[in-house]
């Protein structure tokens, strides 16, 4: 019986070593519908899977608390995850490589508005974000419009649970604006009221179970992956993208000009107007006194 035991522990402990979970926590990505995200997430699990000779199956995060979770649990051991979320959370990863949306890793992002095409008239209303895992006023107020606005500008920034919900929340009335990335359809009566910074899309991260060799095979497979509209391939991709994005969430203080004035002195200067001399000593005052 012992002996059926550890039979049985050591065929688990192979089986879970020959799978790999590729998660998928990318709130901000523009997929078209819930099902897009769960079939992009299969074919990179598969992807994933055969390039570490392994079984390699996908899963879609819609919470960045139960992400966070599983990574915890070890039960994630690559994921395709939001540079913003990253920039937010931090964590113990690597990033091997970045997605790629319309020819490039990085995406522009806009504010869009229905019932005004004005900044201006956006002044008190509800705007929605996608949730990135927390700080979601921080990077719209300081990531994306760099603190040209108040932090009390708007009446309240929500989070949506996606790019999608945003605008479908956008278009039922629900919110007067939504903060989204570009290139994306907009519902009816909406419109582009402000043009936002570029940042970079969604990245592939690994996590401590996958080694430094699974790393570079993993680094060198995505270049053959081929995905959908949303995410079309990956580029290599490093922190850095990551580290751009948690700098623009503080602002520097801004300070008004200093006027330094040039100096360039001359000795003509110095001396105008002044009465300048030397008050002549008695000789006899330098003369020995008499012991």
């Amino acid at each position: 019986m012992r002996a059926l035991v550890v039979v049985l522990l050591l065929a688990s402990s192979v089986a879970h070593a020959d799978t790999v979970t590729v998660g998928l926590f990318a709130p901000t990505a523009p997929f078209p519908s819930t099902s897009a995200r769960v079939e992009l997430a299969t074919r990179l699990g598969e992807h994933v899977g055969k390039a570490l000779g392994q079984t390699g199956s996908g899963k879609v995060f819609a919470r960045g608390g139960d992400f966070a979770a599983a990574v915890r649990k070890g039960e994630v051991s690559v994921a395709l995850v939001d540079a913003a979320y990253l920039a937010v959370a931090g964590g113990n990863y690597a990033v091997i490589a970045a997605a790629v949306r319309g020819g490039d890793t990085t995406s522009s992002w806009q504010l869009v508005a229905r019932g005004t095409d004005k900044l201006a008239g956006l002044k008190g209303k509800r705007v929605l974000v996608p949730g990135i895992g927390g700080r979601e006023a921080d990077f719209v107020l300081n990531a994306l419009l760099a603190g040209e606005v108040p932090k009390d500008f708007f009446a309240k920034i929500e989070t949506a649970p996606d790019t999608v919900s945003a605008l479908a929340a956008l278009g039922l009335g629900k919110a007067d604006a939504a903060v989204v990335p570009a290139g994306v359809e907009l519902p009816s009566g909406a419109s582009v009221v402000a043009k936002l910074p570029s940042l970079s899309g969604p990245v592939l991260v690994t996590y401590a179970s996958i080694t430094a060799q699974q790393r570079q095979t993993l680094a060198a497979a995505m270049g053959t992956f081929k995905g959908d509209a949303t995410v079309a391939a990956f580029k290599p991709g490093d922190a850095d993208a990551v580290k751009q994005i948690a700098r623009r969430f503080v602002v520097p203080v801004k300070r008004g000009p200093l006027a330094v004035p040039a100096i360039r002195l001359l000795v003509g200067d110095l001396v105008e107007g002044r009465k300048l001399a030397i008050e002549r000593t008695p000789v006899t005052a330098f003369a020995a006194k008499p012991r």
